[in-house]
Order: structure tokens, then C-alpha cells, then sequence
């Protein structure tokens, strides 16, 4: 077991690590006579994707509110994602508990060293173990967080893993929560919303970090021409996000007599970094695909695209639609739940069928086009703010559900060693 910790104090007029070097003001006491509550959140590993991007958005905010974060991994790698850099930053622990034959000793002992008022687990239905040791623990507040639509088969050995996650979790869970209706009927149970501990509870998405401009101009860094249609796609390198569709797009808008560009950004992998070039020269448009790895002027990057393209075939609440819907940018993604949750709150999504053709997506990229063209990102944002999708109502939310029971008593002078 591996921790950092960073002084309670030493949290002032830094730069906001994830997003744009905009000052975050830093966090304000609880409202008189508020107990602080202390959360212990766990997830599966650190990187840069969504889940980790809006945990560290809305901490801030659940911190001004009265939250006080410490944060556990799973792996044994903690990383420099932004997740971790923001519990640091904001006085919390960051501990790295692999999993392993001493797994159950290790992480009780943590939850009696920290003495949580709140577990809150992003491990689909193995936050049932989890939750069932915070319980031994005597912890009062212990959340399961679904995030993906994921209905996928699985072997026989992993449905009967699931089956005993699933009872554990719904033994000892105090709450349930699904980033989208889909999360829940597919991660949890269909028949959620006869549980009265589940709740949909909306990724907030932080606008202000969105509009922090980027320092490249995107299209000189590609080398795209002034008509040239540029297409960005956000998202880490996994066999679900299926970035090696980008290509074949390309060519069939090329058929149309649209050259068009393709960004990708996020973490890469060498086998899915080498399947989307294969497929770049199997496409002819080598010099059209650009990989520009991990960034952190996302909005930025965003805010220069004609449309985003997101072929991923598994999402729960796709932060990679969601983040250029609300800078106006059209964009076109898979027929998910998710991404019709999103569709149904806010214009500017091009729905295709998973299976649909090159020749179906280059047609929708063609309308997510001309949306892009029709709207102003003013207009978008001021759609955005008023939206369920605002990150004050996300931070409310879990400021809410932290609140719901009674801090536990712990030591004035207690720290967390």
C-alpha cells in the first residue's frame, strides 16, 4: 500500500492542473456549524479519461461545499492524471491498494485509519466487495457509481463473478448511483427504478474549463488547408472507442469531394495506434490521420474542429459528446443510450446505427457539419449553463447524498497519516 499526501494548507492560487492554467478559487469552510464529511473514493486505475475528468471537475466544488477527498486505486499505478493531481491538491491522500490475496486486510485497514463517513466505489459490481468491507468497517455512507451501458457477453466464470458483485452490492450498498438511465438498467438491475436507493446522477461538465483556448492552432499543426474539413475525436485508445473507423470516414467524404482531417486525442495504446495507421494506409489517407496523444486543451482543441466524431460502441454518459455538444460543435456518435440521453436535452448530435457503413457516417458528419457552421458557441453555452448538464447541479447532487447521514465522530486533533 503506497500513499502521497499533500499539506491542508498548501492548496492556494495554483493553477488548475487539469484544464487550461485557469486559477481555481480555493476551497471555502463548510457553512457554520456543517460537519466536514470525509470521502473515500475508489476507483479501478488513473488516467485520463472521462469518469477521472469529472470526479476532478467537480472536486473543487464538493470540497468549497464540505467534502473532505481522499482517494484509492486499485493498481499499483497512481499516476499523473488529473484526478489524483486535484485530490493532492485540495488536502487529500492518494493510496494505491492493488488487489491481491491481502487485499481485504490492507483496505480495512485504511478504512479504519481514514474513518470515512462516505465509501464511494466506481467499480461496477465488484463495488459489492467493496462496500460489503466498509460495512465490516462500520462506514455509513457506502455508494456504488455506474458509468458504462455495458450489456456485453461474458463467460460463465465472469456472469457468476458479477452475479455474487451484484448481491453483495445490493446487501450492502446505501446507495446506487447511474451516470444515465442506461448506466443503471445495464449495470445494475432493469428493474432499478423500484430500488429507491438508485438515482440518475448527471455527469457535470465544467464549461469554464472547456473555453480555455489552446496555444496551437490546430490546423497549421495538421496541415490542413483553409476548405479542408477538420474532424477531432476524443477518447483513449481501447478496442470499444474504435478509432480505426476515423479512416475509412475520411475516404468516404473524399468520394463526396470533402478532404477532410482526422485528430485523435487521448492516451494511446501500441496496438490501437497501429491499427488506426493500418487502417490510414489501407484508406489512402495517411497524411490525413493525425495522433496527438493526451492533452490538456481539450476545449481548446474542441473549440478549432468543423465536427467531432465519436465511433465508440460502449459508453455510459459520453463526455466525448457532451463536451463539443455544449461548445457547439455537431457531432456524431453511435446509437448508445447514453448518447440519446444526451440528444434529448441538447441539440447538435448525429445519431448512426453501430454497424452503420464508412458511407453512413461520412453522410452524418456532413450535417454535424453544417451545425457546427449554424451556431455560435454563445449560444451554445448559454444553452449548456441552463442544461442538466451544468456542473453546479452535478456538485449539488453529491453534496446532497454526502450529507444525507451523520458525520461520525473522529478526534479533533486525528490526521491522516
Amino acid at each position: 500500500m503506497s500513499e502521497l499526501v499533500v499539506d491542508h494548507d498548501d492548496v492556494r492560487d495554483r493553477p488548475d492542473p487539469h484544464g487550461g492554467g485557469a486559477a481555481v478559487p480555493p476551497p471555502a469552510v463548510p457553512p457554520p456549524g456543517a460537519a466536514r464529511r470525509r470521502v473515500l473514493r475508489v476507483v479501478g486505475e488513473l488516467n485520463f479519461g472521462g469518469t477521472e475528468t469529472r470526479t476532478a471537475e467537480l472536486l473543487p466544488r464538493l470540497v468549497r461545499g464540505g467534502t473532505e477527498m481522499h482517494l484509492v486505486t486499485l493498481s499499483d499505478h497512481i499516476g499523473p492524471g488529473p484526478l489524483a493531481a486535484t485530490v493532492q491538491r485540495y488536502g487529500g491522500s492518494v493510496t494505491a491498494v492493488p488487489l491481491g490475496t491481502r487485499f481485504p486486510v490492507r483496505f480495512h485497514r485504511l478504512l479504519r485509519q481514514l474513518r470515512p463517513d462516505v465509501v464511494h466505489v466506481d467499480c461496477a459490481n465488484f463495488s459489492g466487495v467493496l462496500l460489503a468491507l466498509a460495512a465490516v468497517a462500520g462506514v455509513p455512507g457506502r455508494v456504488a457509481h455506474f458509468r458504462g451501458d455495458d450489456n456485453a457477453p461474458r463467460s460463465r466464470r465472469r456472469r457468476i463473478l458479477r452475479w455474487l458483485g451484484g448481491r453483495l452490492l445490493r446487501t450492502f450498498a446505501t446507495d446506487v448511483l447511474g451516470v444515465s438511465p442506461g448506466s443503471l438498467t445495464f449495470g445494475f438491475h432493469r428493474a432499478w427504478r423500484d430500488d429507491p436507493r438508485c438515482q440518475v446522477v448527471l455527469n457535470g461538465l465544467d464549461l469554464d474549463r472547456l473555453r480555455q483556448p489552446s496555444v496551437d492552432d490546430l490546423r497549421a499543426t495538421i496541415g490542413a488547408g483553409v476548405a479542408d474539413v477538420v474532424c477531432v475525436s476524443v477518447g483513449r485508445a481501447s478496442p470499444e472507442k474504435r478509432r480505426w473507423l476515423l479512416p475509412p470516414i475520411l475516404a468516404a467524404l473524399g468520394d463526396r469531394g470533402v478532404t477532410a482531417h482526422a485528430v485523435l486525442v487521448g492516451p494511446g495504446d501500441p496496438a490501437d495506434d497501429a491499427r488506426v495507421r493500418a487502417a490510414a494506409d489501407a484508406a489512402g489517407v495517411t497524411d490525413r490521420v493525425h495522433l496527438l496523444g493526451p492533452r490538456d486543451d481539450v476545449g481548446g482543441l474542441l473549440a478549432q474542429a468543423d465536427l467531432v466524431i465519436h465511433p465508440s460502441s460502449l459508453e455510459g454518459l459520453p463526455g466525448g459528446v457532451l463536451e463539443p455538444v455544449a461548445l457547439g460543435i455537431g457531432t456524431v456518435a453511435c446509437d448508445l443510450p447514453g448518447v440519446r440521453f444526451i440528444d434529448e436535452r441538447l441539440p447538435g448530435v448525429v445519431i448512426v446505427d453501430p454497424g452503420a457503413s464508412a458511407t453512413d457516417w461520412a453522410e452524418a458528419a456532413l450535417v454535424a457539419a453544417a451545425y457546427t457552421a449554424a451556431t455560435t458557441p454563445s449560444t451554445a453555452g448559454e444553452r449548456f449553463a441552463h442544461s442538466a448538464f451544468a456542473i453546479d447541479a452535478a456538485a449539488e447532487t453529491h453534496l446532497a447524498l454526502y450529507r444525507r447521514r451523520p458525520a461520525r465522530v473522529r478526534p479533533r486533533t486525528e490526521g491522516v497519516r
